[in-house]
């Protein structure tokens, strides 16, 4: 009865360690090179990253994608966008009639 007491009270210790950070979908969203990073993690090492770390990270990356916000190098308006090439402000020689 004492060692199956034991066995229980040890189980029960190790299983009250500390876990790792878990960073809420919020938090991901809203710092894009955490959010960056966790990913890469995630993509080079699942297994040891974590389900629950990398599910976390896939919603944060679908919310970021679906409310349109962009990372830092993207681009906010269309002022914002390089000038296009006058290349191809014309009509492509086939297409002239």
């Amino acid at each position: 009865m004492n060692t199956a007491f034991a066995i229980v009270v040890a189980l029960l210790l190790a299983a009250c360690g500390e876990s790792a950070p878990n960073a809420s979908v919020d938090a991901l969203a809203n710092d894009p090179v955490r959010l960056k990073a966790v990913r890469q993690h995630c993509k080079s090492d699942h297994a040891k990253a974590g389900e629950a770390l990398c599910r976390t990270a896939a919603e944060a990356f679908r919310r970021r994608f679906f409310a349109g916000t962009g990372g830092p190098d993207e681009y906010r308006t269309l002022a914002d966008l390089p000038p296009i090439p006058p290349s191809f402000d014309e009509p492509a020689a086939r297409d002239v009639p």
